[in-house]
C-alpha cells in the first residue's frame, strides 16, 4: 500500500473501536469507513489439533497454494491445491508435534521452486524436509541436516528470500537468554545449504555474559533488510531491554540509521544501534515493537515499556537529526505485570502501525483494560494528530465469526504470502485452538483434542 494514498487498509479492531471509542484523555481521531471487503470464498482444508496454539504457513505460488500446519495427529502436514480447485493433495511428513508455542512449522521456496520444510524445535535438532522436484509436496524428504554444525539446540527458523530470490534460512542456537542466531543460504547448482555469513548474525555469549536477541525484519520495497530487536538476559521476560535497528542490502554489509556502518556479528550495548535503552524490568517485551517504513524508508517504531510512573505505554520513535527521538503516544491507566515466563501473562497491550498519507500513520491499539482505540500520529513530530480519517477496513467484520460453540478456544487468522505482490486477493488460513503454552508447562498425558477446522479464505 502506498503512503501517499488518503485511505488505509484497517484492522479488525476497528469493529472494537467503533464500539468504545478512544478514552476521554485522548486525542480522538474521527473514523469514515469507505469500503469494506468482503469473503468471496471458503475452502476446508483439514482438521487439526487445537490444544496449544501453534502457527502455520500459507504460500501462494502463481496459480498454486501450498500450507504447513499441523494435523489433528499433531503430524507435520503439507498440503497443496491449484487455485482454481478446492481438492487438496496432502503430504503427512515424519514428525510429531511437541506440547510448545515455539514449535511452529514455515515453508521456503528457492530460486528452482524446491519446497522446504522446518519447524517443531525449541533448543531441539534440526527439523528439515526437503522436495526432490520443484511444487511437488508428494517428492518431499526428511533430511534434518543443512551445513552440519550448530543443529542440535535450533529455535526459531525463518525461511526467506533476498532481492535475487536466493532462499535464505536463519534460526538460534542455545536458548533464551543465552544464545546466537545463524544465517544459511541454499545453492541450487550444488543442491546443498552454506554457512551465508562468516560470523554468526548475532552474538548473545561472550566471556563475561550471555544474552539473546528477538529480532524481526521487513524487506522493503528497495530491497533491503530492515532489523528491529530488543536483547533478553534471561528467560524470563522482565529482563528484555534495550530496543535497536540496523539496515543491510544482504545480511553481509550493515549500517546503522544514519549511515555509519557497523560489523557483525551485532552485539549488545552497541550505541550506534540503540533506538531506546531501555533498561531490564523497565516494561518491554520482545514481541511488543513494530516497524514501519515510509515512502523514502526512513524508519518509525512503535514499542510498549514503562514510563515514569511505572505504568505500560505506547512509545514511537525516529531516527532525526543523528540521534533517535523517541515521544509516548499513550495515556494508559494501568502496568502490565510479567508473570509466568511469558506465556501465562495477561493481554497488556496490542498495536498496528500503518500508512494514512505522506505526512502521518495510523496506530491501532487495545490493551487489557479494555479500552481501546486509534492514533493519527505525525511522522515528524510524533505527536498526535486531530483530524477526520478515511479508512478501508483491511479485513471483513465477520472474519473472526467463531468457529464452534467451545469458549476456551480463539479464533486464529493468519496471513498468507503471495509471490505476486499486486494481487487482487488476500489469502488467510483460520482455526481455532487453546492458548499459547511453553513446553516446560507441559501436561503429562497430552490431550488428544480439542480439534478445529482449518479454512483458506480469499479475501477481496
Amino acid at each position: 500500500m502506498h503512503p501517499l494514498k488518503p485511505v488505509v487498509y484497517f484492522v479488525l479492531a476497528l469493529m472494537m473501536f467503533q464500539c468504545k471509542g478512544v478514552k476521554t484523555s485522548e486525542t480522538k481521531t474521527n473514523l469514515v469507513n469507505t469500503s469494506v471487503p468482503k469473503i468471496v470464498e471458503t475452502i476446508f482444508i483439514d482438521s487439526v489439533w487445537a490444544a496449544n496454539m501453534v502457527s502455520f504457513d500459507l504460500h501462494t505460488m502463481g496459480n498454486k497454494q501450498y500450507v504447513a500446519y499441523y494435523d489433528k495427529n499433531r503430524m507435520m502436514t503439507v498440503a497443496s491445491r491449484d487455485i482454481s480447485s478446492n481438492q487438496w493433495q496432502k503430504k503427512t511428513l515424519s514428525n510429531k508435534l511437541h506440547w510448545d508455542s515455539h514449535n511452529y512449522v514455515v515453508m521456503g521456496f528457492d530460486e528452482e521452486g524446491y519446497i522446504h520444510i522446518s519447524g517443531n524445535m525449541h533448543n531441539n535438532p534440526l527439523v528439515y524436509f526437503r522436495s526432490e522436484k520443484p511444487f511437488d509436496i508428494t517428492s518431499i524428504k526428511e533430511l534434518n541436516d543443512m551445513v552440519g554444525c550448530n543443529e542440535d539446540g535450533v529455535t526459531y527458523p525463518k525461511f526467506f528470500n533476498d532481492k535475487d530470490g536466493h532462499l535464505l534460512y536463519t534460526y538460534r542456537t542455545g536458548g533464551s537468554g543465552s544464545g546466537n542466531n545463524w544465517v544459511n543460504k541454499y545453492n541450487t547448482k550444488t543442491k546443498a545449504w552454506e554457512r551465508y555469513l562468516k560470523t554468526n548474525l548475532y552474538e548473545g555469549i561472550s566471556d563475561n555474559e550471555t544474552r539473546s536477541s528477538y529480532f524481526s525484519f521487513t524487506k522493503g520495497p528497495d530491497g533491503n533488510f530492515y532489523f528491529t530487536w530488543v536483547w533478553r538476559w534471561t528467560p524470563l521476560v522482565e529482563t528484555t531491554h534495550q530496543l535497536c535497528y540496523a539496515v543491510s542490502p544482504d545480511l553481509i554489509h550493515w549500517k546503522n540509521a544514519f549511515g555509519e556502518p557497523i560489523e557483525l556479528p551485532l552485539k549488545p550495548d552497541n550505541e550506534k544501534l540503540i533506538v531506546d535503552n531501555a533498561p531490564t524490568n523497565g516494561g518491554m517485551h520482545n514481541g511488543k515493537y513494530e516497524l514501519f517504513l515510509t515512502e523514502n524508508s526512513k524508519p518509525i517504531i512503535g514499542y510498549i515499556k514503562y514510563d515514569e510512573d511505572g505504568l505500560t505505554q505506547l512509545y514511537v520513535a525516529t531516527p532525526q537529526n543523528g540521534t533517535w527521538i523517541s515521544n509516548k503516544i499513550s495515556d494508559w491507566n494501568f502496568r502490565w505485570e510479567f508473570i509466568g515466563g511469558g506465556d501465562k501473562m495477561t493481554q497488556g497491550a496490542s498495536f498496528d502501525i500503518e500508512p494514512y498519507d505522506a505526512n502521518s500513520v495510523i496506530i491501532k491499539w487495545s490493551n487489557e483494560t479494555g479500552e481501546n482505540g486509534i492514533y493519527l500520529v505525525d511522522m515528524e513530530t510524533l505527536h498526535k494528530v486531530d483530524k477526520v480519517v478515511e479508512v478501508k477496513e483491511k479485513y471483513p467484520s465477520n472474519l473472526k465469526d467463531r468457529l464452534t460453540k467451545n469458549a476456551a478456544l480463539h479464533v486464529n487468522i493468519q496471513k498468507g504470502k503471495n509471490s505476486d505482490k499486486d494481487a487482487e486477493s488476500t489469502y488467510v488460513i483460520k482455526w481455532e485452538s487453546m492458548g499459547k503454552s511453553h513446553g516446560s508447562h507441559a501436561p503429562e498425558v497430552i490431550p488428544e483434542g480439542p480439534l478445529s477446522a482449518l479454512y483458506l479464505i480469499n479475501i477481496k
